[in-house]
């Protein structure tokens, strides 16, 4: 109880309060009662978000069927992907949540609300709500409790494995952790600090909260008395403690805080929501093909978001991922479902360095659920893939091409040096299609001191250069590359 209270005054109830400055209202707990308990879905919200989103009149049997379905996908052994599906795409043409007009969304938060009944229920810390769906949950904890953040991972696996568990679990698309401790990079499977993950049915990777600024901190609003006093009170906390500790603890560049406004603030909740999640066909040692989920690192947001902000003053981008071995095929994919959704009229091409890695990426991609195909085989509105190895201004010339006049954009995933050795083959590309937007990614060896992102601009052809600094490479990568030139020495030999 010394520990749940010192939680509460220190982290909890401070969280919730700086949730409602990021335009979070609170849900007391009567309000909570009309809840529907197999889920936590909050009908009246749905309804009354789905109305103004779509501007229809929801009678109370649409509702109720959207209800029971929502619950019918939950309870389907699939990772929660038809349920995300539904929550990203709309239900039957209602859209549940609109991702262009975070304002015309609902965003809500909750204490310790409970999920489930009998000895195997719980109650998260926060529960973060949209549209009245619960999405989010937040586990706060002091680095004073006994296992801290790596006892919470081992609970939270219990919980998922449960049949009963894993419906709510498969409706919360993020889970984040906080002891409010500030995160050391140095360290070795760091088990202090703030981390998010999406969770899965079996053990997930989780992913430190790094970015270490962004422009949506100077956005939070207004401190609201009245809404801060039920807050306090709902907490069981009749007024506001006025000691220096508790003031302390409301600061907004707190570690907790920070995380909360890097992940939650309305419009990168939306973002991370809407690209920041992946299903992947992955398959094991066996042989045996299996559905997993990935999410994307909040760098690689970032770089993401960057787009947008170039794309809204007409910019043309060359703009690049820092992702490692595990998270490519998932960013690669976020990166194609961005784009399609910035120039929805574009035709969009994937240039592989070479043929064999030309399969290995068309793989990789319909993996992830891009549609996409071989030049000579790919339909309309397709991804097309070709290699670097094929001539661009050919290719631009044959037929199907012949004629197109719309926007062209050129994806290089891999590193410029490793196509065929040219480094003149962006320039091919543009020389083929001036208008084109180019998409690649350029290595430099980089210490973790230097920034992860470089950004400079060239007004030439009106195209503008978003140059990315790789992290230092890896033992692997280094021992791959060595590995390479030595046999290349030994075919000359």
């Amino acid at each position: 109880m010394v520990h749940a209270r010192r939680e509460d005054l220190q982290i909890k109830v401070p969280a919730l309060l700086h949730l409602s400055r990021l335009g979070y209202g609170y849900l007391d707990r009567p309000s909570l009662r009309s809840r529907d308990r197999k889920t936590n879905i909050l009908p009246d919200a749905l309804r009354n978000a789905a109305e103004r989103i779509n501007g229809i009149r929801m009678t109370p049997e649409m509702l109720r069927c959207l209800t029971d379905d929502l619950r019918s996908q939950l309870d389907r052994e699939d990772l929660g992907r038809q349920f995300y599906c539904t929550i990203r795409n709309g239900w039957n043409g209602i859209r549940l949540i609109d991702f262009a007009h975070p304002e015309k969304n609902l965003f809500q938060s909750a204490a310790e609300l409970a999920c489930g009944s009998g000895t195997g229920s719980f109650r998260p810390d926060i529960t973060l709500f949209v549209n009245g769906l619960p999405l989010a949950v937040i586990e706060v904890k002091t680095r004073e409790r006994p296992g801290g953040l790596q006892a919470e991972y081992d609970r939270m696996l219990t919980r998922i494995r449960s049949p009963e568990g894993r419906r709510y679990f498969q409706c919360v698309q993020i889970w984040a952790f906080s002891d409010d401790c500030e995160d050391d990079p140095g360290r070795f499977l760091p088990t202090e600090g703030s981390f998010y993950a999406t969770v899965m049915a079996d053990d997930f990777p989780v992913y430190a909260v790094r970015e270490r600024h962004s422009g949506i901190y100077s956005r939070l609003i207004s401190r609201n008395p009245e809404e801060e006093q039920r807050i306090l009170a709902d907490n069981g906390i009749p007024e506001e403690p006025h000691t220096r500790f508790f003031q302390q603890s409301r600061s907004s560049r707190k570690p907790t805080h920070r995380m909360l406004t890097t992940l939650f603030h309305p419009e990168r909740f939306l973002f991370l929501l809407r690209y920041g999640i992946q299903y992947v066909r992955e398959t094991d040692p066996a042989g045996k093909e299996y559905m997993t989920r990935r999410m994307l690192t909040t760098g690689q947001l970032s770089v993401l978001e960057g787009l947008i902000g170039k794309a809204k003053r007409g910019y043309r981008n060359w703009t690049a991922l820092s992702c490692g071995a595990a998270g490519e095929e998932a960013a690669n994919a976020s990166m194609v479902s961005l784009l399609r959704d910035l120039e929805p009229e574009a035709r969009l091409y994937w240039v592989s360095a070479d043929e064999t890695e030309l399969y290995r990426d068309l793989a990789a991609l319909r993996s992830c659920g891009v549609q996409g195909g071989l030049r000579e085989t790919a339909e309309d509105g397709q991804l097309i893939l070709f290699s670097a190895e094929e001539d661009p201004i050919r290719l631009l010339t044959a037929a199907g091409e012949h004629g197109f006049s719309g926007r062209r954009i050129f994806i290089l995933p891999q590193f410029i040096p490793k196509y065929g050795q040219k480094t003149v083959f962006p320039a091919e590309l543009r020389k083929a299609d001036p208008n084109a937007i180019l998409v690649t990614r350029i290595a430099n060896r980089a210490s973790d001191s230097q920034p992860a992102f470089v950004l400079s601009a060239h007004t030439g052809n009106a195209l503008y250069y978003f140059t990315v600094t790789r992290r230092q490479v890896t033992a692997e990568s280094r021992k791959s590359a060595h590995d390479r030139e030595a046999a290349a020495k030994e075919g000359q030999k």
